[in-house]
């Protein structure tokens, strides 16, 4: 199928976690890593705004295999992405609250202003993943105070999966149906430029080009080597 629109834009490819159950901690072996700069984030913008145009683009992640709020750029990329989508398509982040004051239980007025930033910039809601239980009590309760909405994720344990065989972490027991990145066209673009098949191809082993130098009409989204082992399908 070809591309019909971007699903995710990893605007870093860094965690400063080290969870035994995600491939961020091990992709700087295998990928080039770091956070994405504001040209290629505008470039990628370009195809975000051709599918927009089209009517396929119907939303944004702007995370990937990594922390997006390392990225200081955050606030002023979802300002780019709201300019190129519909007001009614949503912005979305997941975080782990890294940017929580871990010395306080307290919300201090830093915490309370940087997501009044991102809301302002236009992010529709803020997901945090419960990877450590202070960070993740913090988060709720600042992102609750500034009214920003967003769900807490702890798939790692209720629903986990092991990345398609890229971490040492449970089988899935369950079939989480059709793969929609197959299904629906959808890509990531990494933090270098690189235009990927998939949110959990940490390794780059799907590549289908540089978001610099690929043709918007050549690339045609397929199965690929951590199709068979994912715990969604490909049919």
């Amino acid at each position: 199928m070809k591309i019909q629109t971007i699903n995710s834009i990893e605007v870093s490819s860094i965690c400063d976690l080290s969870c035994r159950y995600c491939c961020a901690k091990d992709q700087g072996k295998y990928r080039e890593t770091g956070l994405m700069t504001m040209d290629t984030f505008l470039q990628t913008m370009e195809w975000v705004l051709f599918f927009s145009r089209r009517g396929t683009q119907m939303e944004l992640n702007l995370f990937g295999v990594g922390e997006p709020t390392l990225n200081p750029l955050l606030p002023d990329m979802i300002s780019q992405a709201r300019k190129n989508l519909r007001s009614c398509m949503p912005v979305h982040i997941n975080t782990n609250g890294h940017w929580v004051d871990a010395s306080t239980m307290l919300v201090t007025e830093a915490e309370r202003n940087y997501i009044l930033r991102l809301k302002g910039a236009g992010i529709s809601h803020i997901d945090v993943t419960g990877h450590v239980p202070f960070r993740t009590a913090k988060a709720i309760r600042v992102l609750q105070l500034c009214g920003m909405p967003g769900r807490l994720s702890v798939d790692p344990m209720t629903a986990p999966n092991n990345w398609a065989k890229q971490v040492d972490w449970f089988n899935p027991t369950y079939n989480a149906g059709p793969c929609p990145w197959i299904n629906k066209g959808q890509i990531m673009v990494m933090s270098n430029g690189d235009i990927t098949r998939c949110c959990i191809d940490a390794f780059g082993k799907g590549i289908l080009g540089r978001i610099d130098q690929t043709d918007i009409d050549a690339i045609d989204v397929s199965p690929f080597r951590l199709c068979q082992d994912c715990h969604h399908t490909t049919s």
